[in-house]
């Protein structure tokens, strides 16, 4: 049966059902055959069995491709719709094999549940993941930007579909381009974070503004949904006020319910088991309540979701228990199972107008383009405007399922479903391809002057990032610090970065401390009260800024680089991954922190250094009364070979020989047959001439020189002297060959720590000594 109004025609067809529905066939090998059934059709016949085959071929497929895919740039979501677009009529269902065995129509009840049921899901987790405080975070431009990018475009684009009202001869039509216009304005939450977690952008400046400028959209393309409820629908009123109840019950009934459950749990501890389930039964429930309203099903989930406090721990508790299988089952599931309602070629050929709508479609893009670029570039690089226009005008899986539920409501034919479901597949194709081609996160980081300890002028801030990834770590800190001397002609700056892991966030969290502020972070509450406290105690002579970033590892780099970048900082200060015990045994090591750390030191705008401690260095506040005369003195050793990595290390040791508590040994390491006269090497001798004439009137500084013929001969040094220092202070000499090292740079087993730091840091060394490996800055934009 057909039934046609104007261009627009859905087609329905008769089926026949088996009831009761037969759940299980009887296998591959049942007695079918001798009913004149093949056996393999009969097994498809089980809906138990079809649905699993069916989710194996969407989950396999979908993977497959963006395995191979995802080296030209293309995202999940865009594999995604490409396996849909194979499954569903464009190609294998015209098959009548397929079709009528692998994806018959009778099917479709079961596999289209379980895929709303999954998106539903994920709205779920996105909107649990994401921080409305972000908002009330969001500066003047970037609320200005998030409002203007949904209403002009939008009223733009009405009015151009004005002008062309006689292309569009049906009602049907014209409320379908509006609407389209609608969608064609919005900027989602949901799409944005997906993008910039696949672009892995979330932790640039770039990602966290578009985050913030999609969050402010997506409120302001609500209500005017809402508003378009009130106005379109008979009981819209009725509908719009009970959804907006619903809300205001999430916000202010049950957060708090939630707020008082977190409460109630213990400092470290998980929730009540029982939680996470019957908070997801009363997403179900809200689920049920919107598509009562005539609302996206799916948008109760996702209101619900904003209502619980996110991170540790109910939120994380929500996010670790749903989010694997949401992300690799349910999402693709419900991704490929929205492309295949629709025939993708024949619209080409079989829908009316097509022009118009395409017309439309771009036109609605390209405003929003122009209206983004227009508004950003007063105060924005101009390829960065670029690049967060193209962000703001990406789609993705929040349209599609705008498109799909119109589509299965009727409110729209198939042709226009088939126009806008490839609209969608070429944005997220070629929007993701530019952003890669334009932006480059880490050119961000390479600073237009040099920021180290060597190019340092005297009488000047020496500003220092100390970054803490463990409470044991900020002792260690604190006493390389205090290595540094500052006095009031020579002051330090400090800012301290905690680094927490982040769990059950859609969006990375990055907080200054204010200071005048109660402590309310419970995660940094000791890093907070240590340095404020170290600040007290020299007022005049230093300034301390505490920071807390919780990201994910992947990202904690551009956090730290970004603040090292903004704070103009000389050095980063960064804990080694392997911990020692008090016996000088390693007792443990984290592999994702020093994946952190080396990619530090491959971007950082200015000098780093990676520190252990193995319980022998103390501070000067811990050696000392306060009296002049300190009980006790502890020796630093620096080993110097050239370079600017060394050339580093030296200005350090130079900065600590000024603490009468200290005995410094400076270590000169040359080659045996000394018959290299080049510049580098004229020049290495310059600068130590010149640093040893800038303390030569302290007593507690030794200069010596060893010859050595190659590298063994150096560790064997070294083997030798570790044990008379409590410190040695080396640079890392990444990359640069010499005699003193030759040898050595196959066997190292930490490179981040250079070649000397490698045999510092080896575990069959019995010693407790610590140690710090500096490297220069690398980057340098010119």
């Amino acid at each position: 049966m057909s039934k046609v109004a104007s261009n627009v025609s859905f087609t329905d067809e008769q089926v026949c059902y088996t009831f009761p529905a037969r759940l299980r066939s009887g296998g591959v090998f049942s007695p079918a055959e001798r009913l004149g059934v093949p056996p393999l059709d009969d097994f498809f016949t089980g809906t138990v069995q079809l649905l699993n085959i069916q989710i194996l071929m969407i989950v396999i497929l979908s993977n497959l491709l963006h395995f191979f895919l995802h080296r030209l740039g293309i995202i999940s979501f865009t594999s995604q719709c490409l396996a849909g677009v194979i499954l569903g009529p464009t190609i294998l269902a015209k098959y009548d094999y397929y079709r009528d065995h692998i994806f018959p129509q009778k099917s479709q009840d079961a596999l289209v549940v379980t895929a709303n049921m999954g998106y539903s899901m994920f709205m779920f987790l996105t909107g649990v993941k994401m921080d409305f405080g972000m908002l009330l975070r969001s500066g003047r431009k970037v609320m200005i930007l998030g409002i203007a990018t949904v209403l002009l475009p939008y009223m733009i684009g009405l009015g151009f579909q004005f002008t062309r009202i006689e292309a569009a001869p049906g009602l049907l039509e014209r409320m379908q381009i509006i609407g389209s216009t609608a969608i064609q304005s919005m900027t989602t939450f949901p799409v944005v974070s997906h993008l910039m977690t696949e672009l892995k952008l979330t932790n640039t400046e770039l990602g966290r503004l578009a985050l913030s400028t999609s969050l402010i959209s997506g409120i302001v393309a609500a209500s005017l949904e809402l508003g378009a409820t009130i106005i379109t629908q008979i009981r819209g009123v009725l509908n719009a006020g009970l959804t907006l109840g619903s809300a205001l019950f999430a916000a202010f009934v049950l957060r708090p319910i939630m707020v008082w459950v977190i409460g109630q749990t213990p400092e470290g501890q998980k929730v009540h088991p029982a939680c996470v389930p019957l908070l997801f039964a009363v997403a179900v429930v809200y689920e049920i309540f919107f598509d009562a309203m005539n609302q996206s099903p799916a948008m109760g989930p996702f209101v619900l979701g904003l209502a619980v406090p996110p991170g540790p721990p109910l939120g994380s508790a929500v996010v670790q228990s749903m989010e694997t299988v949401t992300t690799s089952v349910f999402f693709p599931l419900f991704v490929v199972t929205a492309v295949m309602r629709g025939d993708l070629a024949s619209f080409f050929w079989e829908f009316d107008n097509k022009g118009y709508y395409g017309s439309s479609l771009v036109m609605a893009t390209v405003t929003k383009f122009l209206v983004c670029l227009f508004l950003s570039l007063p105060w924005m690089p101009r390829r960065d405007s670029v690049v967060l226009s193209l962000i703001m005008c990406s789609k993705g899986v929040y349209e599609l399922s705008v498109y799909t539920f119109h589509r299965d409501t009727t409110s729209i034919n198939e042709g226009y479903f088939s126009l806008n479901v490839v609209a969608i597949f070429i944005n997220t194709v070629i929007i993701p391809i530019l952003i890669k081609h334009l932006y480059d996160p880490s050119r961000k980081y390479a600073g237009y002057q040099s920021r180290n300890l060597f190019s340092l002028k005297p009488r000047t801030e020496l500003r220092v990032l100390p970054c803490i990834y463990k409470p044991d770590h900020i002792i260690s800190a604190i006493n390389l610090l205090d290595l540094t001397c500052p006095t009031q002609d020579n002051p330090l700056g400090v800012y301290a970065l905690h680094l927490v892991e982040l769990v059950g966030r859609a969006t990375p969290v990055f907080v200054s401390h204010q200071k005048q502020k109660p402590v309310s972070d419970s995660c940094s509450i000791d890093v907070i009260l240590a340095f404020n406290q170290y600040e007290r105690r020299n007022q005049q002579q230093h300034t301390v800024g505490t920071f807390t970033s919780i990201s994910h590892h992947r990202f904690m780099s551009d956090d730290i680089c970004t603040l090292a970048l903004d704070k103009e900082v000389s050095l980063l200060l960064l804990p080694f991954h392997v911990k020692w015990g008090a016996d000088g045994r390693v007792e443990c090591a984290d592999n994702s922190f020093r994946i952190v750390n080396s990619k530090v030191l491959e971007r950082a705008p200015c000098s780093v250094g990676i520190f252990f401690d193995r319980g022998s260095f103390v501070s000067r506040q811990t050696t000392s009364d306060g009296d002049d005369q300190p009980d006790h003195f502890y020796s630093v050793c620096v080993i110097y070979m050239g370079g600017g990595d060394d050339h580093e290390a030296l200005c350090f040791a130079m900065r600590a020989a000024r603490e009468p508590s200290l005995r410094l040994t400076i270590l000169h390491l040359v080659p045996s047959d000394d018959d290299d006269d080049d510049m580098s090497r004229l020049y290495d001798e310059v600068v130590l001439k010149e640093a040893m004439k800038g303390i030569s009137g302290l007593a507690n500084v030794r200069y010596e020189e060893h010859a050595v013929e190659d590298g063994p001969q150096t560790a064997l040094l070294v083997r030798e002297i570790a044990n008379e220092h409590d410190l040695f202070v080396v640079g890392r000499r990444h990359g640069l060959d010499s005699k003193q090292t030759m040898g050595l740079t196959e066997w190292s087993e930490f490179p981040e720590l250079g070649v000397v730091g490698d045999l510092l840091a080896s575990p069959d060394l019995e010693t407790k000594t610590s140690v710090l490996v500096v490297q220069q800055q690398k980057q340098v934009k010119k």
